[in-house]
């Protein structure tokens, strides 16, 4: 049980190193940075929003303690953001 555990926060962890560091975190600084007018680049995007989605289910699976209102706030804005860039304005 405890060797599963590792593996999923050892895995989940270099996939947001080294694949996708604009997920690290729990995303609600990030935001409001981002809100205010700091340019994060990485932060808002397609391979993020896999990236979180990912790491966040490999970290509760791995025992981790990792709250759920910052992932599921920075991946909401990364949807918002891509239903604002594809949907047309009438």
């Amino acid at each position: 049980m405890a060797s599963w555990c590792f593996t999923f926060a050892a895995v989940g962890s270099a996939m947001t190193i080294y694949i996708g560091p604009g997920a690290n975190g729990s995303g609600i600084a990030d935001l409001m940075a981002y809100i205010n007018g700091i340019n994060y680049t990485g932060m808002i995007g397609y391979d993020t929003l896999g990236i979180k989605i990912v790491c966040v289910i490999m970290g509760i699976s791995g025992a981790l303690c990792i709250g759920k209102e910052g992932p599921l706030a920075h991946i909401g804005a990364i949807v918002a953001v891509a239903v604002v860039h594809t949907v047309p304005i009438k």
